[in-house]
């Protein structure tokens, strides 16, 4: 009785290896796939994610679209006096608190640099208050004990046109002014502001009060009501 055929047990032996080799190769795609779009610290969408697909799509959804860019204070006086633990634990806390404060399957929130402290959320369909919907966000963040510089930008345009295209940048510049004014406020911009509500013009909002004092509190990590200032919304 004749042993089993060299030639077919190479094969076999082959075919073997080329499946585990396949299914190695697949699971590590799968975790860089995963890496590069998931940040780290927060589990949160990364900001290569956003940058690469989600905000594409985002413009591509024919929806009205408005775009939060947060920044938080107090971060580095968080690291220099508390630890970078503690640091990173104020970070985790407020990408936990914005998860929350926005609408599952339909807005999306990224951490924007792995080495930041910066946020961006992509909040789709109408948007009838923007300055209430900003303003909700820091004080859901101030329940925790976060204060964050927040500014946002809103469109009723469907369309991939610049007004569109733009609101990113808007973001993020109304949260520089946001920071410039003390933090722990919004500012808020659009590029069409002759279809928002006209209750919500800048004439009718109480006007700009400063901080009583600019020396950075002490943040906390647990419940807490730190006082926030009055929101503005500014022409873009």
């Amino acid at each position: 009785m004749s042993g089993p055929d060299p030639g077919v047990a190479a094969v076999a032996l082959a075919c073997c290896y080329s499946l585990w080799w396949c299914l190695s190769l697949t699971r590590r795609l799968r975790r860089i796939e995963r890496t590069s779009k998931t940040d780290p610290l927060t589990g949160l969408g990364s900001g290569d994610w956003l940058d690469t697909e989600r905000w594409p799509a985002a413009l591509r959804s024919g929806q009205p679209l408005a775009v939060a860019y947060l920044d938080l204070d107090h971060l580095k006086w968080t690291n220099d006096n508390r630890g970078h633990r503690a640091g990173d634990q104020y970070i985790c806390t407020a990408a936990q608190v914005l998860s929350q404060a926005l609408r599952r399957g339909v807005d999306e929130v990224f951490r924007s640099h792995r080495a930041g402290d910066e946020f961006e959320a992509l909040l789709r369909g109408p948007l009838s208050d923007p300055r209430g919907r900003a303003e909700s966000l820091l004080h859901r963040l101030s329940e925790r004990g976060i204060s964050a510089s927040l500014g946002l930008a809103y469109t009723t345009e469907l369309q991939f046109v610049p007004a569109r295209a733009e609101l990113r940048r808007l973001a993020e510049a109304a949260c520089r002014q946001a920071k410039a004014r003390g933090g722990g406020c919004a500012v808020v911009v659009s590029p069409d502001w002759e279809t928002l509500d006209p209750a919500l013009s800048p004439e009718l909002i109480d006007p700009w009060r400063p901080a009583q004092s600019q020396q950075p509190r002490e943040p906390r990590l647990g419940p807490s009501q730190p006082g926030l200032t009055h929101s503005v919304l500014v022409h873009s």
